[in-house]
């Protein structure tokens, strides 16, 4: 069991987990305050589900969330 454990804390010392995680953060930073910062732009009281700015920030986030898990894998 310790030996695991051990080997967990290695794998998650690794440069590239690292950078996977702080990337993973990021991404679900951005899906989650998505909304409010298209509100901030388009500077209306509510934001429609396809506002072009709510997607493209959506989607950026989403974009760094599986870059990130594809670092944290492969590499």
């Amino acid at each position: 069991m310790f030996l695991m454990f051990v080997d967990l804390l290695t794998r998650l010392a690794q440069p590239n987990v690292i950078i996977g995680i702080i990337l993973c953060a990021l991404g679900l930073g951005l899906v989650l305050i998505s909304k409010k910062m298209a509100k901030l732009y388009s500077k209306n009281q509510e934001v429609n589900d396809d506002d072009k700015v709510y997607l493209i920030l959506k989607g950026l986030g989403l974009v760094m969330i599986l870059f990130a898990l594809v670092i944290m894998i492969l590499y």
